[in-house]
C-alpha cells in the first residue's frame, strides 16, 4: 500500500525525536497508529491548492457535488528541514483500494503542527507515525465556471487527548499496519 505512495517499501521512522526527515526518500517499514477524533475534532489542511491534482486523482474526479470518493486515510509527516518551518508536517493521503491512488495533499497549518508535534516525536519514538481519517471537501463541476478547489479535513483526537491516549497505555493503541 505505501509502495504506491511513496514508490518503495519506507523505512521510518527512527527512534526518538524526529530531526531529521529524508523527505521523499524511505529506506524502511513505515508504521502508523490511528487516532480518530473523540468529539468530532477537524484539522483543515492548509496549502492544498498546489495539489489540486492530485486531490482530483485521490477523489476519483469530480462529480456536481464533488469528489467521487472522499473518505480516506491520512498519515502525517514532519518535515524539520523544510526551508520555511522546521516545525512543518506534511499530510499524506494513503492509497485506498477504491481509488488505488494517494500522495502528499498539503500541511498543517503553523499552529496545528506545534501542537501535534509531541504527538508526531512521541510516535517516532516507538517507531510509529500519527494516522487518521480525512475528508475531502468541494471539489465540485456543476459546468461552465462553476468548478470548486478541492479541500482536506483531518479527522483527529485533539492533541491533549491523544497525548494521554498514547501515555496510559501504548499497547491498546489500535496498529492501522505493520
Amino acid at each position: 500500500m505505501l509502495t504506491r505512495l511513496f514508490g518503495k517499501r519506507p523505512q521510518w521512522p527512527p527512534r526518538g525525536p524526529i530531526e531529521e526527515w529524508p523527505r521523499d526518500a524511505f529506506d524502511g517499514e513505515l508504521r502508523a497508529i490511528r487516532f480518530d477524533s473523540v468529539g468530532r475534532h477537524v484539522v483543515q489542511v492548509v496549502g492544498e491548492g498546489s495539489y489540486q491534482g492530485t486531490l482530483e486523482t485521490i477523489g476519483g474526479g469530480r462529480t456536481i457535488d464533488g469528489a467521487r470518493v472522499r473518505d480516506h486515510l491520512a498519515v502525517l509527516l514532519p518535515e524539520p528541514l523544510n526551508p520555511y518551518d522546521g516545525n512543518a508536517v506534511r499530510v499524506a493521503i494513503v492509497p485506498s483500494e477504491e481509488v488505488g491512488a494517494g500522495g502528499y495533499v498539503g500541511y498543517l497549518s503553523r499552529d496545528d503542527a506545534v501542537a501535534y508535534r509531541p504527538l508526531i516525536d512521541r510516535l517516532a519514538a516507538i517507531g510509529k507515525v500519527v494516522a487518521c481519517a480525512a475528508s475531502l471537501s468541494g471539489g465540485w463541476d456543476r459546468g461552465g465556471d462553476d468548478r470548486g478547489s478541492f479541500g482536506v479535513l483531518l479527522h483527529l483526537s485533539e492533541p491533549e487527548a491523544a497525548m494521554i491516549e498514547l501515555e496510559s497505555d501504548p499497547s491498546q493503541l489500535q496498529p492501522v499496519w505493520e
